[in-house]
């Protein structure tokens, strides 16, 4: 069974489309959503109104997503994700019911029986905590987190940037960014779970599109512009 694994969306519109045109080429049958849906890009309200309607067997909530609705998750403090938090702040004022389906989303979930953990950050830091494979000390956390859990798989978001890691017998994997991958590779990322096999995509999308929404709903340059480089 092919599963859909999609991280970091960030209300990039067009990306999110090429990427379900991808799995849909590919006879994807279910989706894990690992959260951050908001913030970044211009097309919050379409991005929601897609998700919903995949009807996702997994769907967790990112810190952007959830600091929308809980006063103890903090937004992003750097000048433009501050930016681009009040700007999705508007849009949930003027649209609250496409942004319903969020309230209730955790940071993480178990999947297929207690055989995979699903996370947005780190299991010890669910909606902040960033991983990635050169982070030793983290990593020896992760791996008892999951021996004494009985985990042989971890998915996880956040970082925006795809990898694979193998260590005494468990497999830590993220998906990258589907809205704003940071790997030096601009194009949308997302991964296929098909039996265990890992199957990472890589997909083309409109980028110019997204960049002109961006700066057309009045947001920094600088998401934009980031768009490009993958960065």
């Amino acid at each position: 069974m092919k599963i859909a694994v999609m991280a970091d969306i960030h209300a990039n519109i067009h990306a999110l489309n090429a990427v379900l045109h991808d799995c849909e080429k590919e006879c994807v049958e279910k989706f894990w959503l690992l959260g951050d849906y908001v913030d970044y890009g211009a097309a919050t309200i379409p991005v929601l109104n897609k998700l919903k309607s995949l009807r996702a067997e997994h769907a967790l909530a990112g810190n952007h997503d959830a600091c929308l609705f809980s006063v103890h998750i903090r937004p992003s403090q750097t000048p433009h994700g501050y930016a681009s938090y009040q700007h999705t702040k508007m849009q949930y004022e003027k649209n609250a019911d496409s942004f319903s389906w969020l309230k209730d989303l955790l940071p993480s979930q178990i999947a297929q029986g207690g055989n995979t953990l699903l996370v947005h950050g780190t299991p010890n830091d669910p909606y902040w905590g960033k991983f990635l494979p050169t982070d030793t000390s983290t990593l020896q956390e992760i791996i008892s987190y999951m021996e004494i859990n009985n985990h042989e798989y971890l998915f996880m978001g956040h970082s925006h940037i795809s990898f694979m890691l193998t260590l005494d017998g468990r497999r830590i994997i993220n998906p990258g960014s589907v809205g704003q991958p940071r790997n030096g590779y601009p194009n949308a990322q997302y991964l296929i779970f098909d039996d265990g096999e890992i199957i990472f995509k890589n997909i083309c999308y409109d980028i110019n599109a997204a960049a002109s929404e961006i700066e057309a709903a009045g947001l920094p340059e600088y998401l934009s512009k980031r768009l490009f480089i993958g960065k």
